[in-house]
């Protein structure tokens, strides 16, 4: 989970936009015990916060379970950082 900087202090400050970036950068793709299991349940996880129903959620995981085998872990990360900016900014242009 991503909290606040210095959480322990009283005054707490805010991610950075770039900070945020980094964090997530480091999280899915450069974090501990990275598989994909544990990327289909960030992403499982994920559907469920966003109330996405079952039908879109299981033709989205059968996508990403196919792209394990289609993507190499280079390829992936690079598509990432191509499209990080826009994605966590929220424009679409995939």
């Amino acid at each position: 989970m991503i909290e606040t900087k210095d959480s322990a202090s009283s005054n707490e400050s805010q991610w950075t936009e770039k900070e945020i970036k980094e964090e997530l950068r480091r999280l899915f793709l450069g974090g501990d015990d990275w598989n994909k299991e544990a990327c289909m349940g960030y992403f499982l996880k994920s559907c469920q916060r966003t109330n996405l129903d079952t039908k879109t959620t299981q033709t989205l995981a059968i996508n990403l379970y196919h792209l394990f085998d289609e993507l190499t872990v280079s390829d992936a990360k690079k598509f990432y950082y191509n499209e990080c900016h826009a994605i966590l900014s929220g424009r679409n242009h995939i």
